[in-house]
């Protein structure tokens, strides 16, 4: 399977230079013959829980690229229960730029961002979208929706987007200090983007569909919040690209139905599991799903195993906001990687407790300055609360920036230590 892509990405290289409006379709194609091959053909090393987890996030990925000028370009922390309400599905950009590394495509879009002046610096996931943008192989959105969560690069790629595009974009501001106040503003923001998507889409905003996609959100919140105490205590398999594709359903695939029906399916899983011991790993970040040799020490195995990842937990919080706006806002004012590091570092060291984490693993991504500079931060509270941390520096999408010797003998010193305090 690896020559294979391997082999896609170089033709989808050439085609993005040269024929981008091919090379747009038979991605498309790619990622719907996929999906076809997950629903049909699961991976039976997975639960079904988690098989289940990899033909909604593909149809997620296949949905906006099937419908060019009638999907919302939009940001990971940006809540999408609004959109879905309105028949506007959202493409994330963050998942646009996963999926294109896991096509083997990254790099001919990457190429054409640096040739347009992007630095090499930048994010490897906004410069995997502009690159998309610049080269025309990205459909042209209806409109484009970010909020200034949770980086410098949201403030920036999407700006950039809707030039290109020549597109409107609606920006909303998430106030750094945490408060009802914070939620009430934003609350009032997205009741602004509601007016303003009628009016630019001319799509008619649900309420009773809006409410419902809230009361969806809600209720699979609350289950995966649950499911904690379990994930520290049994195992249900899983893999480094699951855990991406679940950081995804509780961000933008939040509201769906499918969504909570797979929270339902999981806690079926973790229910039916064997209670199991072995090294347990609290996952700070993305990962590098790409990477063979990670996925060789965690996929599918107990002893070490991923029992929680940073980006699926961050914004299970036990919301009870009855208003679907306030609630919307809520998740994003009170997310944890919104504020000062300090909210985050202690949110990571609480989940780190509850799920009975052995020690814990940040992956500092290529070009994300917020992670990279809170580390040392990160680093000092997990010293204090006597948990192992391993800081890693690599690329969650651009394969280039991944040192696959350094990670590896460093992850497996990591994990030898963490038996030793465990003997």
């Amino acid at each position: 399977m690896a020559g294979l892509v391997e082999k896609f990405g170089r033709y989808m290289d050439k085609l993005t230079a040269s024929r981008p409006d091919s090379a747009a379709k038979i991605l498309r194609t790619a990622y719907k013959a996929f999906g076809w091959k997950q629903k049909h053909f699961p991976n039976k090393l997975l639960p079904p829980s988690r098989q289940y987890l990899a033909t909604v996030c593909m149809d997620c990925m296949v949905k906006p690229l099937s419908s060019p000028g009638a999907y919302v370009l939009t940001s990971l922390f940006t809540p999408c229960e609004l959109f879905y309400a309105m028949d506007l599905p959202p493409m994330c950009a963050e998942q646009y730029s996963t999926y294109a590394n896991g096509a083997g495509a990254e790099h001919g879009f990457i190429e054409a961002a640096e040739n347009a002046g992007i630095a090499e610096t930048y994010c490897s996931y906004h410069k995997v979208v502009i690159g998309a943008v610049l080269s025309g192989v990205m459909p042209r959105p209806a409109a484009i929706v970010n909020t200034s969560l949770a980086c410098d690069a949201n403030n920036l790629t999407f700006r950039k987007a809707a030039e290109i595009f020549d597109v409107p974009q609606f920006y909303i501001d998430i106030p750094y200090r945490p408060s009802e106040e914070a939620v009430d503003y934003v609350a009032d923001q997205f009741k602004e983007a509601a007016a303003w998507l009628e009016q630019v889409t001319g799509r008619k905003l649900s309420e009773n569909r809006l409410k419902t996609a809230v009361d969806n959100s809600r209720k699979t919140l609350k289950i995966l919040e649950g499911l904690i105490p379990l994930r520290k205590e049994r195992f249900v398999p899983s893999e480094l690209t699951a855990e991406l594709y679940e950081a995804l359903l509780t961000h933008n695939a939040l509201g769906l139905t499918e969504t909570l029906k797979y929270a339902k399916l999981l806690e079926e899983d973790y229910k039916n599991a064997a209670p199991a011991g072995g090294r347990k790993i609290l996952w700070l970040h993305t990962n590098p799903f790409y990477q063979k040799s990670v996925k060789d020490i965690f996929n599918y195995v107990k002893d070490p195993r991923i029992i929680l990842t940073e980006m699926s937990y961050d914004a299970l919080n036990g919301f009870e906001e009855e208003d679907p706006y306030r609630f919307m806002a809520a998740r994003a004012v009170y997310d944890s990687y919104n504020g000062p590091v300090k909210r985050r570092t202690e949110k990571a060291v609480e989940m780190a407790k509850a799920s009975g984490a052995d020690g814990a693993v940040l992956f500092c991504h290529w070009g994300c300055k917020e992670t990279c500079g809170a580390a040392v931060l990160i680093q000092e509270a997990f010293d204090r609360a006597d948990i192992p941390l391993l800081v890693i520096n690599g690329d969650g999408v651009d394969r280039r920036n991944s040192p696959d010797g350094q990670i590896i003998t460093r992850m497996k010193a990591f994990l030898e230590m963490l038996e030793m305090r465990k003997e």
